[in-house]
């Protein structure tokens, strides 16, 4: 998995994703499902720099978050003192006591490219959620996203955060039909007086997924979908799945 968002890219990640994201509606969505299934733990996994798990503290809920990148989880840290915050790897982590609900946020299962990677972190999930937990995460819908990345070969989303105006435009390129990964340029700016000032470019490869190739990763990871939602986003239409171990 490559470092993710190190430097300044984290502050920008964070200013931006205040624009583009409603983290009040986010943290009712993923909440609602918590409770549907009587979950009183959670671990969220790309928890980034702690918005959701902003919330989850001012409601007294047992929350941990899990991250990849340490600047992310350095600006997480600042913002929500009391949570417990851990630096690690969806792929192979280990929680001292297991947990009644994990959720991955942010469409970070973009970030398993390999089918390797996929099975090791539907694996790690099954080894720290309790019998009767439920895990949630959503992922991008290849069906719809690959033509909408074909048929706009520039994507250009804009935010504005503290009086800052920025400038995001995507590139992807297609470099495997069989797993259906991209390489992702993009590339920040602030807008100034109507000019465009380059701040950073990022570089990704990223992987995006039919259902059925989710529904069959849980299945050999001995889980069972229990409910399929259809979710769009500021950027893409993804679906969110919810399942549990399977008896």
């Amino acid at each position: 998995m490559a470092t993710l968002y190190d430097g300044k890219m984290a502050t920008i990640y964070d200013a931006m994703y205040q624009t583009f994201v409603d983290y009040d509606e986010e943290y009712n969505f993923y909440n609602t499902l918590i409770q549907e299934y009587n979950c009183k733990t959670v671990l969220e996994i790309g928890s980034g720099t702690g918005n959701l798990a902003k919330r989850f503290q001012e409601n007294n809920q047992n929350y941990i978050g899990l991250d990849y990148s340490k600047s992310m989880i350095a600006i997480a840290e600042e913002r929500n003192q009391d949570c417990h915050f851990i630096l690690g790897d969806m792929r192979n982590f280990h929680l001292e006591q297991k947990v009644d609900s994990i959720i991955i946020t942010g469409r970070s299962t973009s970030y398993l490219i390999s089918n390797e990677d996929v099975n090791e972190t539907f694996a790690s999930l099954h080894n720290n959620i309790t019998n009767e937990g439920v895990i949630i995460f959503d992922f991008i819908d290849a069906n719809r996203f690959i033509p909408y990345a074909n048929e706009n070969p520039l994507i250009i989303h804009k935010a504005v955060h503290e009086g800052i105006s920025y400038l995001r435009e995507s590139t992807w390129e297609t470099t495997s039909q069989e797993n259906f990964m991209l390489d992702w340029t993009a590339k920040y700016y602030i807008i100034q007086e109507q000019e465009k000032e380059l701040i950073a470019t990022d570089f990704s490869t990223v992987r995006v997924f039919t259902l059925n190739e989710i529904q069959l990763f849980l299945y050999l990871n001995k889980f069972e979908i229990i409910k399929t939602i259809d979710r769009k986003t500021y950027a893409y239409d993804t679906y969110v799945i919810v399942a549990k171990k399977r008896n």
